[in-house]
């Protein structure tokens, strides 16, 4: 998909007792963004705490989850008595905070249960849960570098949860403001859902837009602000089968009022919120003829006029593998128009046709990856009803030529005609 996780040489920074005076806010500054988060060790030197730290500080992409987890790590050798170990989050905009009376966000360091000698296991299992800021922002880096997106971190075998991507629209990253309107009223489930949700802000922008045409989210340029909540990652970079079509566990916020973030929010704690399909589409208004998109997708076929069929012809861009397609869209498009001309057939059928490259869809009959058009049937009636007796119609898809297509049409007519409308 897209990766921001170089694979370099990582190693421990190393501070020593003599520099103790100077603090810890020249590691933070350099280290800190993109990933809201850094560990600390307090340690002595030599210790088995400290070469813990130096195999954890120095890992590499044998160990995924840890490597894209990109947790910066630092030993103060001598600074503290007692062995202890910090993962310290960025506290950034307590003034603003303060304004609305709220306290900062993540202004106290978590600290690692563990006493003694620490075990390899625990730290990296604490690390995976605790390594999140519990609102990443997005901040200019170390002497005011942009740093890109850490869609590892969020997006890649780290994160054992799911993503609250909070999208906005910001002219800078030093301008704050949009950022903080989009997220206030979102802190309080952001920290309810803390270890479950990671939540996190990407602007739109054009150094975003591969990654948000990767997602197929944030693609409407007149929208400010919005939140896709992913409550798990399937189908990124986790295996799914060949009739996914889009992470169904997947949802949509366009409204960042209190009480809209607050009713959308209930509804998920429910399970009562409708799937967001998305499509490289999106905020676009001009379509073909007969193209079904994600988001009418449901409207159109599951809750069509009662007494119509309803065919679809899924297909795929021709470079992502359908080659027939190209030729297939042109037949389509022929038994359309004949449709139209035809008031006896337009009395009973409507027919759609969906790019499966460019649109996710809940058709889980359909292969993700198709060679040739493949037509679903939903029969007439409500949309239980046609959810139920919904058919592959292999041989309308073997025989993908319009005369065929337009005959087996005309006896399925027929056969829906006798049986009093019902096929």
């Amino acid at each position: 998909m897209v990766s921001s996780c170089v694979a370099k040489p990582r190693e421990l920074f190393e501070i020593g007792p003599e520099d103790k005076a100077t603090g810890l806010e020249p590691f933070y500054e350099g280290n800190m963004e993109p990933w809201g988060a850094v560990c600390v060790g307090y340690v002595k030197e030599g210790s088995a705490n400290h070469k813990l730290l130096q195999k954890l500080g120095a890992v590499t992409e044998s160990d995924a989850a840890l490597f894209e987890l990109q947790v910066p790590m630092v030993a103060a050798k001598g600074w503290r008595e007692e062995e202890t170990l910090e993962i310290v989050r960025r506290n950034y905009a307590a003034k603003l905070w303060d304004l609305i009376q709220q306290p900062p966000l993540d202004s106290e360091p978590l600290v690692f249960p563990g006493t003694g000698k620490w075990k390899e296991k625990d730290v990296r299992q604490w690390l995976l849960e605790k390594a999140f800021p519990t609102i990443n922002y997005r901040v200019s880096g170390y002497q005011g570098k942009k740093q890109p997106f850490p869609f590892d971190k969020y997006f890649g075998s780290a994160n054992s949860g799911g993503v609250g991507l909070v999208m906005v629209k910001v002219k800078d990253l030093d301008d704050f403001g949009p950022q903080f309107r989009a997220i206030r009223y979102l802190r309080r489930h952001a920290e309810k859902l803390s270890g479950q949700i990671r939540f996190a802000i990407l602007e739109k922008s054009e150094s975003t837009l591969e990654m948000r045409k990767a997602l197929k989210v944030g693609l409407d340029e007149s929208i400010e602000a919005e939140l896709v909540l992913f409550s798990n990652l399937q189908g990124l970079g986790r295996k799914v089968d060949n009739h996914y079509h889009g992470n169904d566990k997947k949802y949509r916020l366009l409204n960042l009022t209190e009480r809209a973030v607050n009713e959308f929010f209930e509804g998920y704690y429910a399970g009562s919120l409708p799937t967001y399909w998305a499509s490289l589409d999106e905020g676009k208004s001009k379509r073909e003829a007969g193209q079904l998109k994600s988001w009418d997708f449901e409207s159109s076929v599951f809750r069509a006029e009662k007494g119509l069929g309803v065919l679809v012809a899924f297909m795929n861009a021709p470079e992502d593998g359908c080659q027939m397609c190209k030729e297939g869209r042109a037949v389509w498009d022929a038994v359309m128009h004949e449709l139209k001309l035809n008031r006896k057939l337009r009395k009973h059928f409507q027919l759609y046709w969906l790019d499966q490259s460019r649109d996710e869809h809940p058709e889980k009959l359909v292969p993700g990856r198709l060679a040739q058009p493949m037509v679903m049937y939903y029969p007439p009636g409500n949309e239980q009803k046609r959810k139920k007796r919904k058919m592959l119609l292999h041989k309308m898809s073997g025989s993908f030529y319009k005369d065929s297509i337009i005959e087996m049409l005309e006896d399925m007519m027929e056969d829906q005609e006798e049986q009093g409308g019902d096929l």
